[in-house]
């Protein structure tokens, strides 16, 4: 907890992994935004549009588009473990990952960002300095904050003094966030945030634990608390042969209604498969890949059930 006026100043130092400062996110709560996307989830749901965002330490990502051959990572690397341009033409994997020790010379030694880190490790001054870049934006707009990830709260230190930090600064904040966390942290959270977007994925607890590696109990649990304390958005990701049945969107919509008048909408996510080039470009299998994207069309119907239940309701984030 950020009591003293001395403390909050010392939080200016924590740092965290940060994947992405997004300016200008229409998608991620009212009005214009920015968020800052952390690195480490508790999560492995098997559809992750954000790859880069699960590990909670920094990785290399090789995008092979930007590549121009030169070879300056194969000299450079101390553990001769980064592939030539002509064997990565053949099919090898550009990075030995099982052996690389994130030494990162890699990346220094490229001029022309084919090989990049995912995690950048970051300030709480310096994300806020960012983030308070844009505030024209949020005052016309009704915008602000958003922290997503990953999952923010794994790094709770860094979390709690980012969202004080733009709670002293009068911004708007957003947590989104999967729930899977210590009440206590979720709690603590809330005391600095103005809306919660809270992930909901299925309401059986072992096919969500087969899904996403983990059963779903806390994350209800968590849910029926926070809908007593603060406004929520619940965001639904539509993935089919998973939760896109009419029973499943009918589960998800009758726990929905149970939370009471603070969920302010619910969000139907359709499913795309657009993630494809970010997990080659960190040497991980996708397994979405045959899968195809979810159009509109098909979320229609199920938009409707939540509608029945009296729940305000939109496709798309």
């Amino acid at each position: 907890m950020i009591d003293s006026e001395k403390e909050i100043v010392a939080a200016g130092k924590i740092t965290g992994l940060v994947t992405n400062i997004q300016r200008y996110s229409v998608n991620d709560g009212p009005g214009i935004r920015t968020t800052v996307f952390v690195k480490g989830c508790p999560l492995s749901c098997f559809w992750c549009h954000n790859p880069e965002c699960i590990n909670s330490f920094e990785e290399v990502r090789f995008i092979k588009e930007r590549c121009a051959g030169c070879g300056a990572c194969v000299v450079i690397c101390p553990e001769k473990i980064v592939a030539t341009p002509e064997e990565v033409a053949n099919g090898t994997e550009k990075i030995d990952r099982r052996k690389c020790t994130l030494c990162l010379k890699c990346i220094a030694a490229c001029r022309y960002g084919g090989l990049v880190k995912a995690g950048e490790l970051l300030s709480v001054d310096e994300v806020l300095k960012e983030v308070k870049s844009d505030s024209m934006f949020y005052s016309n707009s009704g915008g602000g904050m958003t922290l997503s990830g990953g999952e923010p709260l794994i790094m709770p230190e860094f979390t709690m003094a980012l969202l004080k930090g733009a709670k002293d600064a009068m911004l708007h904040v957003c947590l989104d966030t999967c729930g899977n966390v210590p009440w206590e942290v979720l709690e603590e959270a809330l005391d600095y945030v103005d809306l919660l977007l809270y992930d909901i994925k299925h309401m059986d607890a072992e096919k969500h634990r087969e899904a996403t590696g983990v059963t779903n109990e806390l994350i209800l649990a968590n849910a029926e608390k926070a809908s007593k304390l603060v406004d929520m958005i619940l965001r639904i990701p539509v993935i089919p042969g998973f939760n896109d049945s009419t029973e499943s969107m009918e589960e998800i919509a009758q726990f929905a209604q149970s939370l009471g008048k603070r969920v302010k909408r619910c969000d139907l996510l359709p499913f795309h498969n657009w993630a494809g080039a970010k997990y080659e470009s960190l040497g991980m299998e996708y397994s979405c890949i045959a899968m195809d994207s979810v159009k509109e069309a098909a979320v229609k119907p199920l938009e409707e059930i939540f509608h029945s239940y009296g729940l305000a309701t939109q496709i798309g984030g």
